[in-house]
């Protein structure tokens, strides 16, 4: 059995809140506030921050993946995937259609669920089922990247293709290839495999809040109104892939100790399901206090609020893991 490492099970696990912190801003006014003050700008710098998520979540995967030689090494991933999707979907729907309001006809929700929206974040699952079927192909060009040199090369050129364009404020770059990002965290986690780049983890954190602090100052300098009207901002742009390499790379091996490393082992377990469930409670929790939606009670609303739905969800995705591999049992073992 191989060993479980504390590191990459805490960025999962970060990753994850992340996540419920990205969708924190959604419901919370944040889009429609005014960016001024100290404040906002401490919130756009921590908002540039999590949007690192997706990419954490990617480069997981790069790192995970990446040195299996044989497809089905690679595809065996998906079943469980697939089954935990299912799952959630067939929780999803009934909350959805019966206490959310989002009533629809049987054959549109059926329908849903092979659309991959049955459970609302279900995107990320169709995106993933993509580059897991590339991921033996991705593996045969990366093995003949014999030299470090090369291999760095080929990273400078996928984040040309997608990362660069989003960044830059003139169209210096064509940006058709924006949505190949996947690949590129991909690529990204299988270097930090590759090389095992060390990095102190108070260095990596700090960078990456240098960077997202400095992003989130942008951002108040480019508008005197609401976001709408200042810097966007993908999954794939230069800042955000360069917050997310600092800290898989300041966490990717640290050392911790072994209650919180059982502890972290167990949640990240959850992680996957809380992911696809989190909505349910985002949509119910956040419009129960509309007089908070204010920048100066966002810290109260992050504890009250957003902490209880990344835990209850992480809690859920726990329970949705073991009901997936108590299913797929009898077939593993054949």
């Amino acid at each position: 059995m191989t060993k479980r490492s504390p590191g990459l099970d805490l960025i999962r696990c970060l990753a994850f809140l992340f996540v419920v912190l990205f969708h924190f801003y959604l419901n919370n006014g944040y889009y429609v506030m005014p960016q001024k003050g100290v404040i906002m700008w401490l919130t756009g710098g921590l908002r540039w921050g999590i949007v690192s998520c997706i990419g954490l979540f990617l480069m997981l995967t790069g790192y995970l993946q990446s040195e299996k030689t044989s497809p089905r090494a690679c595809w065996r991933s998906l079943p469980p995937v697939l089954l935990g999707y299912l799952l959630a979907a067939l929780i999803s729907i009934p909350v959805r259609h019966f206490l959310l309001g989002d009533a629809r006809s049987m054959t549109t929700w059926i329908r849903r669920i092979f659309e991959f929206t049955g459970a609302y974040y279900g995107w990320y699952v169709e995106m993933y089922i993509g580059l897991i079927l590339l991921c033996p192909f991705l593996n045969m060009i990366l093995r003949q990247l014999k030299s470090t040199r090369s291999l760095l090369g080929f990273t400078a050129v996928l984040l040309i293709l997608t990362a660069l364009p989003g960044t830059v404020p003139y169209p210096l770059f064509p940006d058709y290839w924006r949505s190949f990002y996947p690949v590129t965290y991909y690529v990204l986690g299988a270097v930090v495999r590759r090389l095992q780049p060390k990095l102190s983890p108070w260095l990596g954190i700090a960078a990456a809040g240098a960077v997202a602090l400095l992003m989130g100052t942008l951002t108040v300098l480019s508008t005197d109104g609401p976001l709408n009207d200042a810097m966007g901002w993908e999954f794939s742009e230069l800042p955000i892939a360069t917050v997310a390499v600092c800290l898989f790379v300041a966490l990717y091996r640290v050392r911790l100790p072994q209650k919180l490393a059982r502890i972290l082992a167990t949640a990240s377990g959850g992680v996957f399901g809380g992911y696809l469930l989190s909505h349910l409670l985002d949509s119910w929790c956040y419009k129960l206090l509309p007089q908070w939606w204010t920048p100066a009670r966002y810290p109260l609303l992050f504890l009250c609020v957003t902490v209880p739905i990344f835990l209850i969800s992480l809690l859920a995705g726990i329970g949705l893991d073991r009901l997936t591999k108590l299913i797929l049992r009898p077939i593993s073992k054949k």
